[in-house]
């Protein structure tokens, strides 16, 4: 058996439920030094995945309590083991397996806390774009139905059938935390959901909900919708005026750009395919 058998024998065993008896042939040590071995392996595979996924879901750590989210780490490690030797980039399918998982369905909000998450380290890891305030003057000369409004990279929409937003908050240190909890608890015992936008100061992301005609007209911008579609879309009860000021102040706007400058939205692309005769 060659270097390349060996590891992959190894792997396999890493991810199986076998107490490494499946290496006895891949591997010279045997008996107890195999199963000390092995065991280390796994320990320390687990315990590294654990600690990925608490840099990139803290929030969810914080709601499951430390053994808990022990627990949800290492079956997700098991079950969705990393594909790449970069553990930072570990845990993109963990919302989604919170989500199906029958021991968290009595806790549903999870699965949104973790996406939200999620966002929060896209927002801190994007690119650091600042606003081309020059091309703001297209606003007061173009048809709005010929222009488009770009959002930097770091700003992301979370639109939840849970408090997301005030979860999130809650579990963040500070004097609001409690605030933040106490309206998550009257949401939750409403059934109200919310819309949490993110987005970043210096390099560290901040969440805050926003109502619905906000979070219709950013979602219109993330898209890639032309103005005058984005304004439909938002509604009478958007104000333009004071969200802009918000934009430039926040860092959130990159700057305007005549639409034809920019790919249409997917579902308004042309088609490759050929139409039949």
């Amino acid at each position: 058996m060659n270097e390349l058998d060996r590891q992959q024998a190894l792997l396999r065993s890493l991810w199986a439920r076998d107490d490494g008896a499946s290496l006895a042939g891949a591997v010279s040590e045997q008996g107890a030094r195999l199963l000390r071995g092995w065991q280390a392996y796994q320990a320390n595979g687990g315990a590294s995945a654990e600690r990925a996924l608490a840099t990139r879901y803290p929030t969810v750590q914080a709601m499951l309590g430390e053994e808990s989210f022990a627990a949800l780490a290492r079956a997700f490690w098991q079950a969705q083991p990393p594909q790449r030797g970069d553990l930072a980039e570990f845990g993109e399918a963990l919302p989604g397996f919170i989500a199906a998982s029958d021991q968290l369905a009595d806790v549903p909000y999870v699965a949104d806390s973790a996406r939200l998450d999620a966002l929060v380290a896209r927002c801190e890891q994007s690119a650091d774009i600042g606003c081309d305030t020059a091309s703001l003057a297209l606003l007061a000369q173009a048809d709005p139905a010929e222009l488009t409004l770009t959002l930097v990279p770091a700003v992301g929409l979370l639109s939840s059938a849970w408090p997301a937003a005030s979860l999130w908050l809650a579990h963040r240190l500070g004097d609001e935390a409690a605030r933040h909890l106490d309206a998550a608890r009257e949401a939750l015992a409403a059934g109200r959901g919310e819309h949490a936008l993110v987005w970043r100061d210096g390099w560290r992301a901040q969440v805050r909900p926003i109502g619905e005609a906000d979070a219709r007209w950013t979602r219109a911008l993330l898209e890639g919708r032309p103005l005058s579609e984005a304004l439909d879309r938002a509604g009478e009860s958007f104000a333009f005026e004071p969200w802009l000021l918000q934009a430039v102040q926040h860092g959130w706007l990159a700057g305007a750009r005549a639409a034809k400058e920019m790919p249409l939205p997917a579902d308004q692309a042309p088609s490759n395919r050929k139409k039949p005769p």
